[in-house]
């Protein structure tokens, strides 16, 4: 199975990067259809046809670590590029 491990670092508050990281987790939702859900203040899992894992905050750094089901391996390249992209904004400090 493949696997996404992203990580950035932040310098946001925890109320700010959580903020952000829910709304990542809603354009999974609407993208491939994956359920969020919050474990815990610090881990919102991910799951779905294809996908499952967990977005993890800590003090400074967000890290992603997905696996990717059979169906969306030739995807991943595009999926990693895209979630790249929006740890990007969502870590930037504004």
């Amino acid at each position: 199975m493949p696997k996404i491990n992203l990580s950035r670092n932040h310098s946001l508050e925890p109320a700010v990067i959580k903020e952000r990281i829910a709304t990542l987790g809603a354009k999974l939702q609407e993208k491939y259809q994956a359920k969020t859900s919050w474990a815990d203040d610090r881990t919102l899992n991910v799951k779905g046809t294809g996908v499952e894992g967990k977005l993890i905050i800590s003090e400074s750094k967000v890290d992603v670590n997905l696996d990717l089901g059979f169906m969306l391996t030739p995807l991943k390249g595009k999926i990693e590029e895209t979630l790249n992209k929006e740890l990007e904004k969502l870590t930037a400090a504004s």
